[in-house]
C-alpha cells in the first residue's frame, strides 16, 4: 500500500468515526420519554397553537415540523429561544416555564418530524364558561378538591392543578372531566398488586423495576413489594370518575374555564 492510499484510508476512517459520533450524539439528544412528548403536546396546545397551528407550519418561514430552526440547533438552544423569545415578533418570552416544561415542549417539537403533530381531536373547539362559577363548583358541589389541590390541599395521589391552564388546552381539560380514562399520563398511572398471602394493594406507581414495585397506597403511604412476594400485578384504570352523565354541559364549561385560569404567573 502506498503512503497516499494509506493516508486516504486513515482520513476516511477518521471521517467515518466523526460522522458516527455526531450521529450518536444527535440520536441521544433526540431520544425522549413518551411522557415528555405527551406533556409537551399539552404545553404546545396551551401556548403555541394559536400562532404555529396544528402542524407547526402556520408561521411563514418557521416550519416547526421540519426539525430545522434558523436560530437554534441543539435542544438547549431551542429551550433558550423559547424562554427569551424573539424581539419585535409575536414570539414572546416565556420566563415562567420551568426547565422540565421547556424540555417537554422541545421533545414534542422534535416528535413533529415523525408524525407527532396535533390532530383535530386534540384541538377541537369547546365551550368555555365562567371561571368564578367553575371555582365554586371545584371547591363545592363537584368536590374536585377532595382529590386535586391548587397550590396545596387535595391528595398526594392526584396531581396538584396549579398552573394547569398553562400546560393543557380547553379540549384536553374537557376530556379529563368527561372521560378521564381516555388519556392517563405516565406519572399518574395506578397499579394493583396481589401478594402471595392474598393481600390486594392498589395505588399510584412510584417506581417499578425487575426486582420490586413501589406504590403510594390509598392512605398516601409508600409501600414496597419484592417480585418474589407478588402473585399478580398490573396497571388498573384511573380512580377518577367520569362526569359525562353527572355534570351539565354548563357545569363542565365552567370547570374548564376555572382550570384555564390556573396559569403560571409570568
Amino acid at each position: 500500500m502506498t503512503f497516499v492510499s494509506f493516508h486516504k484510508l486513515l482520513l476516511g476512517s477518521a471521517t467515518a468515526l466523526l460522522c458516527a459520533s455526531a450521529t450518536a450524539v444527535l440520536a441521544q439528544e433526540h431520544s425522549y420519554a413518551p411522557s415528555d412528548i405527551e406533556n409537551g403536546r399539552g404545553i404546545y396546545q396551551a401556548n403555541c397553537l394559536g400562532c404555529h397551528g396544528n402542524n407547526g407550519d402556520s408561521v411563514e418561514g418557521a416550519n416547526l415540523a421540519s426539525g430545522r430552526f434558523r436560530r437554534a440547533s441543539s435542544d438547549e438552544d431551542l429551550m433558550a429561544l423559547i424562554r427569551i423569545g424573539i424581539p419585535e415578533t409575536l414570539m414572546i418570552p416565556r420566563p415562567q416555564f420551568a426547565y422540565g416544561d421547556l424540555r417537554a415542549l422541545v421533545a414534542f417539537l422534535r416528535s413533529m418530524q415523525t408524525g407527532g403533530a396535533l390532530t383535530a381531536q386534540d384541538t377541537q373547539e369547546v365551550v368555555v364558561g365562567d371561571a368564578s362559577r367553575g371555582e365554586e363548583l371545584f371547591f363545592g358541589a363537584a368536590d374536585c378538591d377532595s382529590c386535586h389541590g391548587v397550590n396545596g390541599g387535595g391528595s398526594r395521589l392526584h396531581p396538584d392543578l396549579a398552573g394547569i391552564g398553562s400546560t393543557r388546552s380547553a379540549a384536553l381539560l374537557q376530556q379529563s372531566i368527561l372521560d378521564p380514562k381516555a388519556v392517563v399520563r405516565e406519572g399518574q398511572r395506578f397499579y394493583q398488586v396481589t401478594t402471595t398471602g392474598g393481600t390486594v394493594v392498589a395505588g399510584k406507581v412510584m417506581n417499578r423495576d425487575t426486582h420490586s414495585v413501589q406504590l403510594m397506597n390509598a392512605d398516601e403511604q409508600l409501600v414496597s413489594f419484592r417480585e418474589s412476594e407478588i402473585t399478580t400485578q398490573g396497571f388498573i384504570a384511573t380512580p377518577m370518575p367520569a362526569y359525562l352523565d353527572v355534570l351539565s354541559a354548563d357545569n363542565v364549561a365552567d370547570l374548564v374555564a376555572y382550570m384555564l385560569s390556573l396559569t403560571t404567573p409570568e
